[in-house]
């Protein structure tokens, strides 16, 4: 069983979430979820942190989009 944690803008993605057997817990739309927005916080800072590391000044899109990737997965 998945559980998905979202604010309100996700309700209408409920029927189609339940049908799958996905179990999901929204609060009210702009109300921030506490769990999500420490995971969001957490990646930014190891992009942030692989950034740092690079002898770079700037990024192509495909480094940033490699750098998140590698924090995801």
């Amino acid at each position: 069983m998945c559980n998905i944690l979202g604010d309100g803008g996700f309700e209408c993605f409920r029927n189609n979430l339940a049908s799958m057997g996905i179990r999901v817990n929204f609060t009210s739309r702009n109300k921030h979820v506490p769990e999500v927005e420490r995971c969001i916080r957490t990646m930014k800072e190891r992009v942030r942190a692989i950034a740092s590391s690079l002898p770079c000044k700037k990024y192509l899109p495909r480094m940033i989009a490699e750098m998140v990737y590698n924090v995801v997965f």
